[in-house]
């Protein structure tokens, strides 16, 4: 029956198939149907028809929110006897695929609600899929064919098929009325009525924006295109007519362009033949280029090759320098790292290294001459050095030589945190017993307080 009621339906909308109206976001369609539905076995129902009714709202281009319902009254079967009435009711979102001018495929799915009564009352929910499809019959008028499918997971309880799952099928067919479709195209050329400047293009003709048939697809109307079979792809003036070509699109016409075959990309002269080029982007051409692979942004001299970098111009180039970042006025070696004991000399007072008051915490400050040092004993591995602290006669003397000791440990911590092994360096703290000035003024007091390298090699 199902099979009989799909070939007739098929039949009947390819013959009557006209073009389809257009669903635009705000169209409502309005329509009837006529349903056979078959039931899940379970349900020990007969299949049979009915008839219902739908209503839908096309929410965007193609894409309709739509809700229907019908009715069947069928007899039971299994030897139970009586008459079922059943109200299948569905709400889904459906899409609406047009297919050519007269056609559209619907896919859709959502919710499934069942009511029967009669000689048994129940009812249950489920979800359910549709396909279908949809012909025009000129004006708002399309044929709907549908086939429908609901799952009923969960029955009610009080459902004559308690807790068994069950498939129902449907197909529909009938009338629908496509109503508030907004701005009509009379010519169906895809420009609605007020945007036309040329309302009554033939049938099939191709149009720009404002509807007019442009036949070489130039952009310049028929009725104004001085060269109507302007060549697919050219370029044109504002009569239609085409342009100088620039074969190789290096912006030189072909009359013109004495190198036609110039790679893409290229800069040109005025005669369309390529630049010189440069590409490491040094200032230096290739053809001169000694150093042809260089980082870009890096200073070039005249061959093309990175001039020497002294970051820290301590006198020692950047691709020498084993102690980059060399605080300024330092004195360096030939490797770029602090002469920390000049000849003959085995003691250096390292000045600015500062402490936190009354307390063995460096200074920011500090830290960086500090770092300097450190870079210059691993550069020099022979080195072993004793660090020693020093206070003024400040505060009592148990307090001083406590405080200079953990400034000196302080030191050998940070020199040993950057790479200094710790078996090179010796920490003491002489405290206030060996002044370098007088402990009568400031001055002599904030030279009194220091930290000490003494070499021990």
């Amino acid at each position: 029956m199902i099979a009989r009621l799909v070939g007739l339906c098929g039949a009947a909308v390819l013959f009557l198939a006209a073009p389809l109206a257009a669903q635009k976001a705000g169209t409502i369609e309005l329509g009837f149907f006529g349903r056979y539905t078959n039931f899940d076995q379970t349900l020990q129902v007969a299949d049979g028809g009915g008839a219902g009714g739908r209503l839908g709202i096309f929410v965007a281009r193609n894409l309709e929110l739509e809700g229907d319902a019908s009715y069947s009254s069928l007899p039971r079967e299994g030897g139970i006897g009586g008459h079922l009435s059943a109200v299948p009711i569905h709400a889904r979102l459906l899409y609406n695929f047009p297919v050519g001018e007269h056609s559209a495929l619907l896919l859709g799915g959502g919710w499934t609600h069942n009511e029967y009564g009669k000689s048994y009352k129940a009812k249950d929910d489920g979800f359910g899929g549709l396909a279908g499809l949809r012909l025009g019959m000129g004006g708002t008028v399309s044929i709907r064919l549908d086939i429908t499918a609901d799952y009923m997971s969960s029955p009610a309880v009080d459902t004559i098929f308690t807790g068994v799952d069950n498939w129902n099928y449907g197909v529909q067919a009938g009338l629908s009325l496509l109503t508030g479709q907004g701005p009509r195209d009379s010519d169906r050329d895809g420009i609605t009525d007020e945007f036309d400047r040329c309302p009554n293009t033939p049938r099939g003709a191709v149009v720009d924006s404002n509807g007019c048939p442009d036949s070489d697809g130039d952009g310049v109307f028929d009725l104004t295109d001085q060269c109507a079979n302007t060549p697919a792809g050219d370029r044109v003036d504002a009569r239609g007519c085409s342009l100088p070509k620039d074969a190789d699109g290096d912006g030189v016409v072909d009359s013109a362009d004495r190198c036609p075959n110039t790679p893409a990309g290229d800069a040109v002269d005025a005669n369309g033949c390529s630049l010189p080029k440069d590409a490491d982007g040094d200032g230096v051409v290739d053809s001169a280029d000694r150093c042809p692979n260089t980082p870009r942004g890096t200073a070039v001299d005249a061959n093309g090759c990175p001039i020497p970098q002294d970051s820290d111009n301590d006198g020692v180039n950047d691709d020498r320098d084993r102690c980059p970042g060399t605080p300024a006025g330092i004195q360096v070696d030939a490797v770029g790292c602090q002469i920390l004991f000049q000849e003959q000399q085995t003691r250096l007072i390292l000045e600015g290294v500062n402490f936190a008051l009354n307390k063995a915490d460096l200074t920011e400050g500090s830290r960086a001459i500090l770092l300097s040092v450190a870079q210059s004993l691993v550069a020099n591995p022979d080195i072993r050095v004793e660090v020693a602290g020093h206070t003024d006669i400040t505060g009592s003397r148990a307090l001083n030589a406590r405080l200079s000791q953990a400034r000196a440990e302080s030191v050998v911590r940070f020199l040993t945190q950057n790479g200094v092994s710790a078996d090179r360096l010796t920490a003491r703290g002489y405290g206030p017993d060996k002044p370098v000035a007088t402990n009568n003024t400031a001055e002599g007091r904030a030279q009194n307080r220091r930290v000490e390298l003494t070499r021990q090699n």
